[in-house]
C-alpha cells in the first residue's frame, strides 16, 4: 500500500536525518553531554531538532546557562520537537542582539529571568528572531544529502507528500532558501510534493508559484500555508481557558484577521489552497472565521484546510462541517502526548483533544500526516495511534480503514 503524507516539511526532516536528534535524551546531564560531542565534532552553530522536556527526568527545558556551561564561544540552538520553542545559549543570543532591553516581537515571547534579561528560552515567532541570524553561519545540507534524506520516506511506503516550504526566512535554521533549493533538487526528487508556501507577502507567494510552476520534476504548487497559534507542549496553543498546568497563560496568538484574508484571496485567485494552522481551540475559531469570510467572497470550501485542528468546541465542529473545509489531522500526535496531555488541557477539556470520531461522523474531510520533524513520517505509527488513541480521548478512535483513508493519495 502506497500512502500520501498530507502535512510535512521536508526540509525539516532532512535536517532531522541528517543532523542532531535529540528526542530520546534522558536527562539533563546527558543532554548537554550530547551537546558537548557534537560541538567538539563539527563546525559553526551547533543545531539540534526534536528536543523533549517532557522526556527529561527534570521535566523542563535547559536555559542558555547550562547550554553556556558546555558551549559557550559558539551558538547554539536546541529546537523543541514541536517545532515551536527553541532554546539558544548566550552566544547565539548575542549574535542575534537580543539582550535585557529586547522587547518581545508580535506572535512571540522570551522567557526572562528574574532580572528581566532573555535566559535561553524563545517562543514562536522569537525563535526565528535568533535562527535568522544563525542561519548564514550555519552549513546547509548538500544537495545528495536532501535528496538521500527524502529517499528514505518512500522505504516506509510514502510515495507523495504534502510539502511545507517556507519562501522567507527558512523555518529549518542551516537549510537556506528553501523555495530556491527545492526547485533546484526537483529534478532528483524520489517522490512527488505538492506545495504548501508559506508566506505573508502575496508577491512572494506569486514568486514561488511561478518558480514552482516552472520546474522540472515532481513538484507542483498547491497554495498558501500560515499560522494562527503553536503548540500545547509549549504552552503557546491559543486557548479559550488558560493551560491547566499554566494558569498564567492562554497561549501566543500568531495572527492578523485582515492580513490572512488577504493572503487566502491571492492564494484562491491563483488557483491555490489556504491551509492555516490551528491546535488551540480559540485558534480553530479564529480559522473559521477566516474561512467563512473566504466562503462569503466566493472560495470553493474544498479548497480550504485547517491544519491540526487539535482541540474543537462542539460548536467549531458543527461549524467546520457546515462550512465544508477539511481537517488536515496529524494522529500520531497521540502517541507522542500521551503522558502530558491532560497535564496540559486537563480533565475537562481531554476528551475534546483530537476529535476524530466526532469530525468524521459530522461530515467532515480528513486528511492526515506527520507533521515531520515533528513527529517521524512512518505512517503505520499515525494509523495506528489513530485506532488505539494511546489513552486519549478513546471514543474517538477510527477503524483501522478509516485510519488508512486519512493517508490516501489525493486525487488525480
Amino acid at each position: 500500500m502506497t500512502y500520501h503524507d498530507h502535512h510535512l516539511h521536508p526540509f525539516g526532516y532532512a535536517t532531522l536525518v541528517n543532523g542532531l536528534e535529540l528526542m530520546s535524551q534522558p536527562d539533563m546531564s546527558s543532554l548537554l553531554e550530547t551537546i558537548r560531542d557534537a560541538a567538539e565534532a563539527s563546525e559553526g552553530p551547533v543545531i539540534g531538532q526534536r528536543l523533549n522536556d517532557e522526556g527529561l527526568r527534570e521535566l523542563r527545558l535547559p536555559t542558555a546557562a547550562d547550554l553556556d556551561d558546555v558551549v559557550s564561544e559558539r551558538p547554539v540552538l536546541l529546537y523543541r520537537y514541536c517545532g515551536h520553542i527553541a532554546v539558544a545559549n548566550s552566544a547565539a543570543l548575542a549574535l542575534a542582539g537580543v539582550d535585557t532591553d529586547t522587547t518581545d516581537p508580535p506572535g512571540g515571547a522570551f522567557d526572562r529571568d528574574t532580572t528581566g534579561r532573555p535566559n535561553g528560552i524563545l517562543r514562536e515567532t522569537a525563535v526565528q528572531m535568533v535562527s535568522s541570524t544563525l542561519a548564514p553561519h550555519t552549513p546547509a545540507p548538500s544537495d545528495p544529502e536532501l535528496i538521500a534524506a527524502l529517499a528514505t520516506l518512500p522505504d516506509m511506503g510514502i510515495t507523495s507528500i504534502t510539502g511545507i516550504i517556507s519562501a522567507g526566512e527558512a523555518i529549518w535554521c542551516g537549510v537556506g532558501s528553501e523555495i530556491d533549493t527545492l526547485v533546484r533538487i526537483a529534478p532528483d526528487l524520489p517522490l512527488d510534493i505538492d506545495v504548501l508556501v508559506i508566506t505573508r507577502s502575496p508577491a512572494e507567494l506569486a514568486s514561488a508559484k511561478d518558480k514552482i510552476d516552472r520546474a522540472e520534476g515532481p513538484i507542483r504548487w498547491l497554495g498558501y500555508k500560515d499560522f494562527t497559534d503553536g503548540s500545547f507542549g509549549g504552552h503557546t496553543a491559543a486557548m479559550h481557558e488558560p493551560f491547566s498546568d499554566r494558569p498564567d497563560t492562554r497561549g501566543i496568538e500568531r495572527f492578523d484577521h485582515a492580513h490572512v484574508v488577504e493572503m487566502g484571496e491571492a492564494s484562491l485567485q491563483m488557483g491555490g489552497a489556504v491551509a492555516i494552522h490551528a491546535i488551540g481551540d480559540r485558534a480553530n475559531d479564529k480559522v473559521l472565521d477566516v474561512h467563512e469570510e473566504l466562503i462569503d467572497h466566493g472560495a470553493n470550501p474544498a479548497m480550504l484546510r485547517v491544519e491540526h485542528a487539535s482541540i474543537l468546541t462542539p460548536e467549531a465542529i458543527e461549524r467546520m462541517a457546515r462550512l465544508g473545509v477539511t481537517a488536515s489531522v496529524q494522529p500520531a500526535f497521540l502517541a507522542s502526548e500521551e503522558a502530558w496531555l491532560e497535564k496540559r488541557l486537563g480533565p475537562d477539556r481531554i476528551h475534546r483533544a483530537y476529535p476524530f470520531r466526532t469530525l468524521l461522523d459530522a461530515g467532515v474531510p480528513l486528511l492526515g500526516g506527520s507533521d515531520s520533524p515533528v513527529e517521524l513520517p512512518a505512517p503505520e505509527t499515525g494509523i495506528n495511534a489513530a485506532v488505539v488513541r494511546h489513552g486519549i480521548a478513546p471514543d474517538e478512535a477510527l477503524t483501522r480503514e478509516q485510519a488508512e483513508s486519512l493517508f490516501a493519495p489525493p486525487a488525480a
